[in-house]
């Protein structure tokens, strides 16, 4: 049975991950606040102890799902410049740290997942956005470069790209969650290092 550790910002798409993901038998930890469906909640604040918690209390943990919560929008050239770093420093804090975490477990478990939630390069269609486009960026790239570090050791690294903008949020809680279970399933080893965009297409970007 997969083990699975949700790491998400908005709580309707917690909830609508886990229900998904438990209905296709992998067994769901949080981050954060208890959500129905998940077997273990651990603490936010601490990284390594969390996924040692996931590893001694589950198993063998083989998907990281997880999401970097946007800096403030502010104009860029009334943004005071260590504001500016302050907030993209701990945008990427989360992710960085978690998957930092999570490697070795990953490495053990073998046919490990991976998966970033983020805006890919949507963000920077958004006005007043250049921490959070320079935040998404920085996923993008992380993203990329992890998929060719981590590929030999059995962990596969991809990307679900949420729109900028959405008005029907269940829908895309809905969508979300099937791209995970389809990422984190047998199917998803056909996939590394790419992008999944969500939602009706768009612009083509690298």
């Amino acid at each position: 049975m997969r083990i699975a550790l949700v790491a998400l910002q908005d709580p309707a798409q917690r909830r609508v991950v886990v229900a998904r993901l438990t209905a296709d038998g992998v067994r769901v930890a949080v981050l954060g606040e208890p959500v129905d469906g998940a077997v273990l909640a651990v603490d936010p604040g601490e990284a390594v102890a969390s996924v040692q918690r996931v590893e001694a209390e589950l198993g063998a943990l083989s998907v990281l799902v997880c999401d970097a919560a946007p800096p403030a929008s502010a104009r860029f050239v009334d943004t005071d410049p260590a504001e500016w770093f302050a907030g993209v420093q701990r945008s990427m804090f989360v992710p960085f740290a978690l998957i930092r975490a999570a490697v070795p477990a990953l490495r053990r478990a073998g046919d490990s997942r991976i998966l970033l939630i983020g805006n890919g390069w949507g963000a920077a269609q958004l006005e007043d956005s250049t921490a959070r486009a320079a935040v998404q960026g920085g996923l993008v790239a992380l993203m990329k470069t992890l998929a060719r570090d981590l590929g030999p050791d059995g962990i596969i690294v991809n990307e679900i790209a949420l729109p900028a903008r959405s008005l029907d949020q269940p829908a895309l809680a809905s969508a979300l969650a099937a791209a995970i279970s389809y990422l984190a399933g047998p199917n998803g080893a056909a996939m590394a290092g790419q992008i999944l965009t969500l939602g009706r297409g768009g612009e083509l970007r690298p």
